[in-house]
């Protein structure tokens, strides 16, 4: 039995024998390194946007990116400060002091730790992609306005920072240090146009380098610099709880830091799968290393990481191997903090500024909103509704929102009837496909029917089909009979065709009473009622009712499979089968377009191969099946209630000349042996006619060298079920597609008892 806590030791000791290796080591080193020029100015920067002293995001990124290597599921991700964490940290600073910031990420750590173990990773997945592009999108907007005062080297603002900054622009522009302005543009510049050119380069190093250099070599005064950052690592120690008075608001905020960040974690390793090279990651796993990472990070004063998309994705382009590069990324950081800190002291904070105002538009992305314009025009309404909660109230309040919006569009699908209307050349009758769900919303659809119905004067009869309805409730129900009992008041019948089992007992209840309507399952019943009324039965009007749905509906849905198929077939097998309509090999196949070439006629036959004399069209088309499309499998599929094995069997004279010649074939095959009753000569014609396709040249060569696979199956037209014929056992078993289900077994054991009664 499955636990429902995870614990994989398996994993983790495998995880750390690759970093144990010598190979590869060369290329982690290099991506470690090249890892660490881009996570310094971005931890810098995102320190500085959470409200911290830039030197707290170093830190963060050392412990974050050690311990998150070691005991992670995602290889080649590396983990430090998040920009989209930035925001929700900043306003936990305010109000918490960094104090109890620290308890809020050691809280985080903790239960992402809990929900790596409660195997809960997997439920990160549920929130809709919309509610997630428009979270982040938001988060840069927020991140970009937030920057605009510290770009133009101003005070922050001391209320709502959107609002009061998009309010003070103007004066913003006139009180700006130009030169701060200056360097943040030059920095956002380099980090945006560098990469296009140089795709390996260390974009964010490079950008706040030049800015850096400038101030140094022309000695620039009035611009601010990052300071004095710590030059080595204090000793672990546990946040001082005791300094919080009101525990309430403090767990609120961390449950918020949790979700954002155990998010942002499993999207960015998704991410990773993406690029990477095929290495899936263990979601609960990686959890589980967030969670000692966050732990480890509030114990040695950092602020809290996650999975960091644009470290992982460097690290993945500079070439690295195994989870040691991020180690080694976090090892340069310290070795930058010890040996030469100075050099981060003496970098512009307009040029950090610059850094997270590109870090905010890559984060804005517009091509987003376009994809979900082309594809769902929904999602632009999700979309939007979380943007503009998230900027104008705060991120949890604004995905709350979102996921709202998105179930509630949900809904509306899943309650909403469709009908396909289509009415009969002969203007007597109407037939109405239904789909979707009959439910309470389903009232004004089945108005719209209604009064479509009642405009036709001449109209007898509406056949409402059932076979696309996925579900009923009892409003719906309902509002059915109701709209049916409307219809009859102008003198039309209800047909109600292909209703479900569930279907029937919902209506029978909503009925209390007499039913107002006319039940069938098959085509058959229809065209009585209808020629008993003295109305034509049109078949050509039902045949192009069903090409309008498939149009409408399955051609549309497929059709890049359409226009693929239209180049050329492939079909993977050739089934030849009666031409009994009971008998649909794409229906119980669930075979789609361009999956089989079928070949069908009376009885499943297949002549016997002449080299002078064949004048079947049945060798054309075996020959065509492997000459020409390469078919390696043949399937011959007979049927239980065969007409044409009855008729043999039963040895009345047929008076036309074509059937009788055609069914000798069969006949001649009896001869070998006589089957005792129809059901077995169905068996017996089938695998005479396995004998006689061996009698082709082609055939009996590519059999004689394994490369032609031939099946002999049995459709039973009461079950549905299929014999396979098992020339090891020499008899017929059920195939069974789902053998570890018990039920199923049970049945197979009882029908193979049945059908094998008759033993060949």
């Amino acid at each position: 039995m499955k636990s429902w806590l995870y614990f994989d030791l398996k994993y983790f000791k495998n995880e750390l024998k690759s970093m144990l290796t010598p190979k590869g080591l060369s290329n982690d080193i290099f991506a470690g390194l090249t890892v660490a020029c881009v996570a310094i100015p971005l931890s810098l920067a995102i320190a500085m946007a959470s409200g911290v002293a830039p030197g707290v995001g170093l830190i963060s990124a050392i412990i974050g990116g050690i311990v998150a290597a070691i005991f992670g599921g995602t290889r080649l991700a590396v983990t430090g400060p998040a920009a989209a964490m930035a925001v929700l940290i900043a306003n936990c600073v305010q109000t918490y002091g960094v104090t109890g910031l620290l308890i809020v990420g050691f809280i985080c750590g903790i239960l992402q730790f809990l929900f790596g173990i409660l195997r809960l990773g997997r439920y990160a997945k549920l929130v809709p992609l919309a509610v997630i592009s428009a979270f982040t999108a938001g988060i840069g907007f927020i991140i970009f306005i937030g920057q605009l005062p510290k770009a133009l080297q101003l005070p922050a603002p001391t209320e709502n920072a959107v609002i009061d900054v998009i309010g003070h622009i103007g004066t913003y522009i006139t009180q700006m240090n130009p030169m701060a302005f200056v360097f943040a543009i030059v920095t956002l510049v380099i980090i945006k146009v560098l990469p296009k050119y140089f795709p390996k380069s260390p974009a964010p190093l490079i950008a706040v380098a030049v800015p850096t250099i400038l101030v140094v070599v022309f000695g620039i005064q009035n611009i601010q610099l990052v300071g004095e950052i710590p030059h080595s690592l204090s000793l672990p120690k546990l946040p001082d709880f005791s300094t919080i008075k009101d525990w309430t608001p403090l767990i609120e905020t961390a449950l918020e830091v949790f979700l954002l960040a155990s998010l942002e974690t499993l999207l960015s390793s998704s991410a990773v799968d993406a690029i990477g090279r095929g290495d899936l990651h263990n979601p609960n796993q990686e959890l589980i290393g967030q969670g000692l990472a966050n732990v480890g990070v509030a114990l040695f004063g950092g602020i809290p990481v996650t999975g960091v998309i644009a470290r992982s994705s460097v690290n993945i382009a500079a070439g690295a191997k195994t989870r040691r590069s991020a180690i080694i990324h976090s090892l340069a950081i310290i070795s930058v903090v010890y040996l030469c800190p100075n050099l981060v002291e003496m970098i512009p904070v307009p040029a950090l500024a610059g850094i997270l105002l590109g870090a905010a538009l890559s984060m804005m992305d517009l091509r987003e909103i376009i994809t979900y314009w082309k594809t769902d025009k929904s999602e632009v309404v999700v979309y939007v509704i979380t943007f503009l909660a998230i900027i104008t109230t705060d991120l949890i309040e604004g995905v709350k929102a979102g996921i709202f919006v998105a179930f509630l569009i949900v809904a509306v699908r899943m309650l909403a009837t469709k009908a396909d209307i289509k009415l009969w050349t002969n203007k007597k009758v109407l037939r109405v496909s239904l789909s979707g769900n009959m439910t309470f919303w389903s009232f004004e659809k089945l108005e719209s029917i209604k009064n479509h119905i009642v405009t036709h004067n001449n109209l007898k009869y509406v056949i409402f089909e059932f076979d696309g309805l996925k579900g009923m409730d009892s409003t719906g129900a309902s509002h059915l009979i109701n709209t049916v009992r409307v219809i009859k008041t102008y003198g039309v019948d209800v047909i109600l065709h292909e209703l479900s089992g569930e279907q029937n007992k919902v209506l029978e209840i909503a009925c209390h009473g007499e039913k107002p309507y006319i039940v069938t399952v098959t085509e058959s019943e229809i065209k009585d009622i209808l020629e008993n009324a003295q109305i034509d039965y049109s078949a050509t009007d039902l045949l192009k009712h069903g090409m309008a749905k498939f149009l409408d509906n399955y051609a549309v849905d497929k059709k890049e499979l359409i226009d693929n198929l239209a180049k050329g077939q492939k079909p993977h097998t050739l089934l030849i089968s009666c031409s009994d309509s009971r008998v649909n090999p794409n229906e119980f196949l669930s075979a789609g377009l361009g999956e089989l070439f079928i070949v069908r006629n009376v009885g499943n036959v297949i002549p016997k191969y002449h080299e002078t004399n064949y004048i079947y069209s049945e060798g054309a088309a075996i020959e065509f099946a492997i000459n020409e499309l390469g078919i390696k499998n043949i399937v011959i599929c007979g049927h239980t209630e065969c007409g044409a094995i009855k008729a043999c069997i039963a040895g009345n004279e047929i008076k036309s000349l074509e059937l009788r010649n055609w069914l000798q074939i069969i006949k001649d095959g009896f001869s070998k042996r006589q089957p005792v009753d129809a059901y077995q000569g169905v068996k017996f014609n089938l695998l005479n006619q396995v004998d006689n396709l061996k009698t082709y040249p082609l055939v009996a060569k590519l059999l004689k060298t394994n490369e032609l696979v031939i099946s002999a199956w049995v459709y039973d037209v009461k079950t549905a079920r299929i014999l396979e014929w098992s020339t090891s056992k020499q008899k017929f078993e059920c195939i069974t597609c789902s053998d570890s289900i018990e039920t199923t077994k049970k049945l197979d054991k009882e029908y193979n008892t049945q059908l094998n009664a008759t033993n060949i």
